[in-house]
């Protein structure tokens, strides 16, 4: 699968994003009994919502990325440690 074959999938996960996003939206203002905007400005508000989790997922992604290399990294210090102690014995 090239990665022209994964833009209509990106495409459409995001519209469905959008989606679940401008629902929720609704719903949240309807339950707290506010006004629901039209159309365009839950459109808009969607997809800067969107974006924004896409944005918080990106950053804290690479963090956990980077703890789990550091962990890594410690795990075979550790083992080698123990390994040059077994030797030692």
């Amino acid at each position: 699968m090239g990665k022209q074959d994964t833009i209509p999938i990106a495409k459409a996960l995001r519209s469905a994003e959008k989606e679940l996003t401008k629902g929720l939206l609704k719903w949240r203002l309807k339950r707290t009994g506010r006004p629901v905007p039209d159309e365009r400005q839950l459109e808009q508000g969607s997809e800067q919502i969107v974006d924004r989790v896409h944005n918080v997922v990106k950053k804290r992604s690479r963090n956990i990325l980077e703890e789990f290399r550091r962990a890594k990294k410690e795990f075979r210090k550790a083992c080698r440690d123990e390994n040059d102690s077994d030797e030692n014995d």
